[in-house]
């Protein structure tokens, strides 16, 4: 079975784990590359999570730190091993491509795209197609995918909130006012996340900020949860 994900996110990558065992898998992403930073939280609660996805080489290279709430890590890393590790396994993954139609001619899928890249098709055929957040139709600049006349389905995501999140370094975190979400990273930094709007400027300033439609539920928020996501999402799925 031929199945594509449209979205470049670390659901997208779990899931095309478990189904490129025994599927043709292609990801989707319209921007130039998989994985740009502080567009999520970087938490693991449970590290031994990671043992089925990704070598001990990489989790190490993840420089995970302990924190109340979970892990915290860098989900940019995160998401390039998963996708290294997806395109080793035969999981197609097509950056820089916009789809320019999407239509269904009986149980199967015609997607018409447009690359950047010279080696990539122009065509696929699916017999399944998702869009694995909310967010993966569109991007800056207003490039987006156009997903008529077939709509495809969505991958199911827990109720939506918008999140302001910022990167600091870890010292200048201790001055931040309340959080929702707090995680000091091994690299000497600190994710600051707010459901909420807030006016706070660190000491020396912010190394990223972000503002993004994720969960509402802090719990929500971690590879945990996503990987749990997926499970029950697999039997469904093909």
């Amino acid at each position: 079975m031929n199945v594509v994900l449209i979205g470049g996110t670390v659901e997208a990558l779990v899931l095309a784990h478990h189904l490129v065992k025994e599927h043709h898998v292609h990801v989707i992403e319209i921007e130039a590359e998989l994985g740009l930073p502080a567009m999520h939280p970087g938490r693991v609660v449970q590290p031994n999570i990671l043992n089925e996805y990704m070598t001990e080489e990489q989790q190490a290279f993840l420089l995970m730190s302990k924190n109340d709430q979970g892990w915290g890590c860098r989900w940019d890393w995160l998401l390039k091993h998963l996708a290294a590790n997806a395109s080793r396994d035969g999981v197609a993954c097509m950056t820089r491509t916009r789809i320019l139609s999407c239509s269904k001619q009986g149980d199967q899928y015609s997607l018409e795209l447009s690359s950047s890249e010279r080696d990539l098709p122009t065509h696929l055929i699916a017999d399944r197609v998702y869009q694995m957040n909310q967010t993966s139709d569109s991007s800056p600049g207003l490039r987006k995918h156009t997903l008529v006349p077939s709509q495809p389905s969505s991958f199911p995501s827990p109720p939506s909130a918008v999140w302001d999140g910022g990167t600091v370094l870890t010292a200048d975190a201790e001055t931040a006012p309340p959080t929702d979400l707090r995680l000091s990273r091994g690299d000497g930094m600190t994710e600051l996340w707010w459901k909420d709007e807030f006016a706070w400027e660190p000491p020396r300033g912010f190394f990223e900020r972000t503002t993004a439609v994720l969960p509402g539920n802090p719990n929500e928020l971690c590879f945990d949860s996503i990987v749990s996501r997926v499970r029950a999402f697999l039997d469904e799925a093909v």
